[in-house]
């Protein structure tokens, strides 16, 4: 039997944010007063810093953990909803139409 793109499943998880868009390219980490990130250990600091990088649709520096309704995800990847941030790393001005 032969395979045909289309038949295949997503094969990985991923929050419906930046960190699985297309136009995403990760840079590093940078400090964030919103890291949603859990700690590792009941005796472990809260982490402070998130993964970030360059929108490449909005020319602009984002947080891996924001939304946009610009959201194209990567192929073969599952999309899992997520809360948007309470702030952006820098302030994207939406198409309207």
């Amino acid at each position: 039997m032969r395979w045909k793109v289309t038949d295949l499943e997503p094969q990985v998880q991923m929050p419906r944010a930046c960190v699985s868009c297309e136009h995403y390219s990760h840079a590093g980490y940078a400090e964030d007063k919103h890291c949603p990130f859990p700690r590792q250990s009941a005796s472990a600091p809260k982490p402070t810093r998130t993964p970030c990088g360059r929108c490449d649709l909005h020319c602009t520096e984002v947080f891996a953990t924001e939304i946009c309704n610009s959201h194209e995800p990567e192929p073969f990847v599952h999309l899992v909803d997520v809360t948007n941030r309470p702030e952006p790393r820098t302030a994207i001005q939406e198409r309207l139409l």
